[in-house]
């Protein structure tokens, strides 16, 4: 029985390894994310540049706002960094509900900022696209959506008991 057990932690064991390494492996292809982008720029904007076919224009366009962009979230992002670092410290000994909530709500100020900062950023790549390259977008993210919601489905049905 203990041999029975002991293969099964070491097939599981073996299997969790196996599925953290192919899962770093498939998101990388020379050093690009799935996006196509470099390092993540593009990440979390929505559109899936690299399937659009940029032109070289574009492309330096698009390099331009993703820059622009990170000198931006450069600071938001230290200062998020920082606020979950005081937040970490502040309760470790007696929790203080006041100077939480004074940190939650300065982090949702940041957040807000970084909002509005991805928000502006995906504005103009798409004032740079042409109506086909927006048509194709447009299609791509209902594609997305639709089998987002799917997948949600699904795991909603495998929850509901069946009778």
């Amino acid at each position: 029985m203990k041999k029975v057990i002991l293969g099964v932690i070491a097939v599981a064991v073996v299997a969790t390894g196996a599925i953290i390494g192919i899962s770093q492996v498939r998101g990388q292809k020379d050093g690009r994310s799935f996006m196509g982008m470099k390092h993540g720029r593009g990440m979390g904007i929505g559109i899936n540049l690299r399937a659009l076919n940029l032109t070289e224009d574009q492309n330096a366009k698009v390099k331009a706002i993703f820059d622009a962009s990170r000198e931006t979230m450069k600071p938001l992002m230290n200062d998020m960094r920082a606020n979950h670092q005081k937040l970490a410290e502040l309760n470790k000994v007696v929790f203080d509900e006041g100077a939480t909530r004074q940190l939650a709500n300065e982090q949702a100020a940041i957040m807000a900022k970084m909002i509005v900062e991805r928000e502006r950023t995906k504005s103009q790549i798409w004032a740079i696209l042409t109506e086909e390259q927006k048509a194709k977008a447009t299609e791509m993210r209902s594609v997305k959506r639709e089998r987002k919601m799917g997948h949600k489905l699904e795991k909603t049905d495998a929850k509901t008991p069946q009778e």
